[in-house]
């Protein structure tokens, strides 16, 4: 890589929709001094080797792609139902959207994964994409949060709603982000249950929630389940894209 030029960085996403999440994942890249590049499934041309990546948000992954863990069923009440649709409307635009899989896009980011981690490459997981990492290196998932989630009424909005714990005393993600817990986001439905035999959950949210996981190898290798691109406001959040630029740089 030429010294003098921004670091490229790879961020993933589908065809249709995810403008949003590109422009502040983007805007969060060029803050911390690189060069944002747009990859979907209909732009992609095999082209693998950035400086960095970023696997991003969004849709669910397909069951073929992931290891489902069992959990017994839950019947919520009407009214935690309601009580979650009031307070997150997100929620309750959920239960009216159509739920779709994007298998072109989950196999263009496993070669992705695949390529970082075979090349020593830094890589970010973002919500879906901490699922699909630790998915395709034999980990299990949560098809649904709900289970763990019992009558609690799960929070779904773009604004720090959360807390997370850091679960172990050293951990990348207290060295990027601090040792405080971490106020976070959530925009998902499911969940890392069992890690991969390579990766290691360092941080829980108080439900339980997994929501970090790191390399037991590595520094360049952090999956967060929350969308810190949206938390650019927080220094906290901004310093996980700084990470990335450095380990890029090197």
């Amino acid at each position: 890589m030429n010294r003098e030029a921004k670091p490229k960085i790879a961020i993933t996403g589908p065809n249709k929709s995810g403008t949003v999440a590109w422009f502040f994942t983007a805007l969060n890249i060029r803050i911390a001094g690189g060069e944002p590049v747009r990859v979907t499934p209909e732009s992609f041309d095999g082209t693998l080797d950035y400086d960095g990546v970023i696997i991003g948000g969004g849709s669910d992954i397909h069951p073929e792609h992931f290891i489902k863990e069992d959990s017994s069923l839950v019947t919520r009440s009407f009214w935690t139902q309601l009580k979650e649709c009031l307070l997150y409307p997100m929620e309750l635009m959920n239960h009216f959207s159509s739920h779709q899989y994007d298998k072109d896009r989950d196999d263009m980011e496993i070669q992705f994964i695949r390529y970082a981690l075979n090349n020593n490459l830094p890589l970010l997981g973002i919500c879906r994409g901490h699922q699909l990492l630790n998915a395709e290196l034999g980990g299990s998932m949560y098809e649904s949060t709900l289970p763990l989630l019992k009558e609690s009424a799960r929070i779904r909005s773009p604004f720090p709603r959360k807390t997370v714990l850091y679960t172990t005393n050293d951990s990348l993600i207290s060295r990027i982000a601090g040792d405080d817990p971490l106020k976070v986001n959530a925009i998902h439905s499911q969940a890392v249950a069992k890690p991969a035999d390579t990766l290691k959950v360092t941080a829980k949210e108080e439900a339980g929630i997994n929501q970090v996981v790191e390399s037991k190898n590595s520094d360049k290798v952090l999956g967060v389940q929350w969308h810190p691109e949206y938390l650019f406001y927080m220094k906290a959040h901004r310093k996980i894209f700084r990470w990335l630029l450095r380990e890029a740089i090197k």
